[in-house]
């Protein structure tokens, strides 16, 4: 390269950095103003979901990140120095809550605006790393516009791939000896070189007691376990907290639970012994549990263990299907009904929490009929190229023929289960599960209209995406003023231009959204998204 080319390339370092600079500036300059004076709302029709109700005419103001006073608009004062925003009769309601999601796909923090731009001001993350306890505290601080994060340390796991475990074995095993052989060539070889062939034939007399010696040491560290498979597995999975043992699951739930995070997140391939020992350790720390459920255990022992929240109503799959089901291979099996009644009141009766999720089933057999072309509609167009090329190598070919079985027989038990959780009085939760193929934050709209389409009311499926939100959060320890418009709570709202109460599809047609007191129309935040996915 020329010099010239290294000029120009330290030249565009120093302007990119230079504008990177100004734009965190002006970010920061605009969240402290928006902090430093109340934002009025006024001429709105404020839907509080304290109740199935409507407060027509209303003034809101928000300053330093609450709600300070809200009432009808001829009885408030609008202080003289707030921003007015006109709400012309458009819907105020609280800000929308993802309460499954994962952030792992996105390796800018600039990504969080995706959530916040479909009017989501909160949102859980399953899988965390230590970048998102920072990117959850800059939110926090005022720092980074963006919704309220709540983050799982990583998943504790089991081990995904069998074969993994007969390579670590393998390598435990002949590992030593492989390494004592190539060492032993070596020197044969320079003595062949360098001090004649007799020498060097004498040494061969070193090669199999060494080997041998070497294989014995190698069994002898496989059957006591000194070297732990994590070890090992770490290089495969480094985003995940693979345990082996009980011992190995308690000692990351204590890890995680010491290192800041918010919440455990349990996933599948765990022994029995090892799920128990996690979510038992979690309980006794009070450290708030999400978990798929156990392929193998019944549903009464998981929660009497202590399990916190069930992470996806077609966890339930397991303990309904008739005949044989494996969550590795494909066997299209069909569904109990009449025990559902069995497991709603288990889940009822230990006052746990479910996530509906009921978007992401819809979304796989979609595409699984659609095709590749699928993924070239609108919403996918904020998806990084790399992860969308994933998608079209995933799920679309690996679950090809399944499609008819999820959208007729999948799919109408995992509604059941929905219908029967919430008419039980069962604390359910929206999320999309943003990480799986074909899942994107503007599913969070179509979670809402499949509840409805559930038989659920409008107002019933706008509490699950807000109030049933910060229950979940104060069980986590954690301040739930959210999910209601009300004065002293957190101002994370969200102006419609019609009533979500009589078509649930209005959340999609924003004027704006407020997140922690910092107000941004959508017209502001769509470029927010499009200068992020220009940046891919």
């Amino acid at each position: 390269m020329s010099h010239n080319n290294l000029d120009r390339g330290r030249l565009g370092l120093v302007q990119r950095w230079a504008i990177t600079i100004a734009a965190f500036a002006m970010a920061w300059a605009a969240i402290a103003a928006a902090h430093s004076e109340p934002i009025v709302f006024v001429n709105v029709n404020v839907v509080p979901m304290d109740s199935e109700r409507v407060m027509d005419d209303h003034t809101v103001i928000a300053e330093d990140g609450r709600i300070e006073v809200m009432g009808p608009s001829s009885a408030i004062d609008i202080p003289a120095d707030a921003v007015v925003i006109e709400g012309e009769g458009a819907f105020l309601i609280p800000g929308l809550a993802d309460m499954h999601t994962h952030l792992s796909d996105n390796p800018s923090a600039d990504s969080i605006v995706l959530w916040l731009a479909e009017g989501v001001t909160t949102l859980r993350n399953l899988n965390g790393l230590p970048e998102h306890r920072t990117w959850r505290d800059e939110v926090l601080s005022g720092e980074r516009l963006g919704p309220t994060i709540y983050t799982a340390g990583p998943t504790v796991v089991g081990i995904p791939d069998p074969p993994i475990r007969w390579q670590f074995n393998a390598l435990l095993i002949a590992g030593p000896a492989l390494v004592f052989v190539v060492l032993w060539g070596m020197v044969w070889l320079t003595m062949r070189l360098s001090r004649g062939r007799e020498r060097a034939l004498s040494a061969r007399r070193y090669l199999l007691p060494g080997t041998s010696l070497l294989v014995l040491i190698g069994l002898a560290v496989w059957w006591t376990g000194i070297v732990p498979i994590n070890a090992f597995t770490s290089f495969q999975y480094p985003t995940a907290a693979v345990a082996d043992t009980p011992a190995e699951a308690v000692r990351y739930v204590r890890d995680e639970e010491a290192a800041g995070y918010d919440f455990l997140k349990v996933y599948d391939f765990l022994s029995e012994e090892a799920y128990v020992a996690a979510i038992r350790e979690a309980h006794g720390l009070d450290f708030y549990s999400v978990a798929h459920l156990h392929d193998t255990l019944p549903l009464e022992e998981i929660l009497d263990a202590g399990l916190r929240e069930i992470a996806h109503v077609d966890e339930f799959m397991e303990h309904h299907a008739i005949g044989e089901s494996s969550p590795s291979a494909f066997l299209p099996v069909e569904f109990d009904y009449s025990t559902i009644p069995d497991s709603v009141a288990l889940v009822r009766d230990h006052d746990a929490l479910v996530v509906a999720n009921l978007v992401t089933d819809e979304i796989a057999y979609s595409y699984l009929e659609g095709g590749p072309d699928y993924f070239d509609r609108p919403e996918f167009a904020v998806v990084r190229p790399e992860v969308k090329a994933r998608w079209l190598k995933g799920r679309l070919v690996n679950w090809q023929g399944q499609q008819e079985w999820r959208r007729n027989t999948a799919q109408p038990f995992y509604v059941a289960m929905t219908k029967a959780l919430h008419a039980a009085g069962v604390p359910l939760l929206a999320g999309t599960d943003v990480v799986a193929d074909g899942m994107v934050p503007w599913h969070i709209h179509r979670e809402l209209e499949l509840l409805v389409e559930a038989g659920l009311s409008p107002y019933e499926a706008m509490r699950i995406a807000t109030v049933n939100a910060a229950v979940s959060v104060e069980r986590m320890g954690q301040p739930g003023n959210f999910g209601v418009i009300a004065e002293g709570h957190r101002a994370d709202l969200v102006l419609l231009t019609a009533n979500p109460l009589e078509n649930i599809s209005a959340t999609r047609d924003r004027v704006g959204v407020m997140a922690r007191g910092v107000w941004r129309t959508q017209a502001e935040l769509d470029d927010l998204v499009a200068e992020l996915v220009a940046s891919y």
